[in-house]
């Protein structure tokens, strides 16, 4: 839980109950930045896949990634 949070411009940032920061960035658009993560991961896609299919399909390749280590 945040103990406080602000926004600035394109990003959350939050102090956490235990003294930790985060950060996160706001998206106009689901499915560019899941095609955003995706090239970073080196993650193939067809560009035809809904942000269902895609984000489904790219959670399920990081997860393997992930249990391969």
């Amino acid at each position: 839980m945040a103990k406080k949070s602000a926004i600035a411009g394109e990003y959350i940032l939050s102090v956490l109950d235990n003294g930790s920061v985060e950060v996160y960035r706001i998206y106009d658009n689901t499915k560019e930045a899941l095609r955003e993560i995706a090239e970073k991961e080196n993650f193939p896609y067809d560009k035809e896949w809904t942000t269902r299919q895609l984000g489904n399909k790219l959670i399920d390749y990081l997860e393997s990634r992930r249990e391969e280590k």
